[in-house]
């Protein structure tokens, strides 16, 4: 949490972590990891979401968003993913109002391109990978939904005469992390 608190550029949030962890543990992977092209991602899933927005409004009782990141199949292969969904209720300390959605757009689920190379770099260490394939997703996805919502997308799309929405970024096996809030 310290890391996304912090509100810095995804890049060096990510090394951040990647800091912390290889000062614990060796890997090959470390400087691969540091490698990632963040910013050319962010603009795609910018656009995505808004997008999403667009095509599907938001209805006016809905004051969260869960972006779910899980594993789904594509072209005979699983893959890491995320999709967007809304809910009319919130609860920052428990996860159930996620569980129904009044919001479920079309076109809702995306395949991040970081996400599957974070995948393909962390399988190859079977005895960590468990492990990093909770907590790289789930760090690279909280940092880049706050980055985007602070910086790059177009609130009014989102808002459409609220105060705010409520943004949380979460594992559909249900670790999660209350992002940010579009304001």
């Amino acid at each position: 949490m310290e890391v996304l608190d912090s509100k810095l550029p995804i890049k060096e949030s990510w090394n951040r972590i990647i800091n912390f962890h290889e000062s614990i543990i060796s890997k090959p992977y470390w400087s691969s990891l540091r490698q990632l092209d963040f910013e050319t991602e962010q603009d795609e899933i910018c656009s995505w979401l808004e997008q999403l927005v667009i095509k599907s409004p938001v209805p006016q009782n809905t004051v969260a968003f869960w972006v779910g990141i899980t594993k789904m199949k594509y072209k005979s292969k699983i893959l890491p993913a995320i999709y967007v969904v809304g809910s009319k209720s919130y609860d920052k300390d428990k996860i159930e109002w996620a569980c129904n959605p009044v919001y479920e757009p079309d076109n809702r689920y995306a395949l991040p391109e970081i996400l599957a190379e974070i995948d393909k770099i962390i399988k190859s260490d079977k005895g960590n990978y468990e492990f990093f394939d909770w907590l790289f997703p789930m760090a690279y996805c909280s940092l880049t939904f706050d980055e985007i919502i602070r910086s790059k997308l177009k609130k009014e799309l989102f808002l459409n005469g609220r105060k705010r929405m409520f943004i949380t970024v979460g594992h559909d096996e249900g670790d999660f992390v209350n992002v940010s809030t579009i304001e």
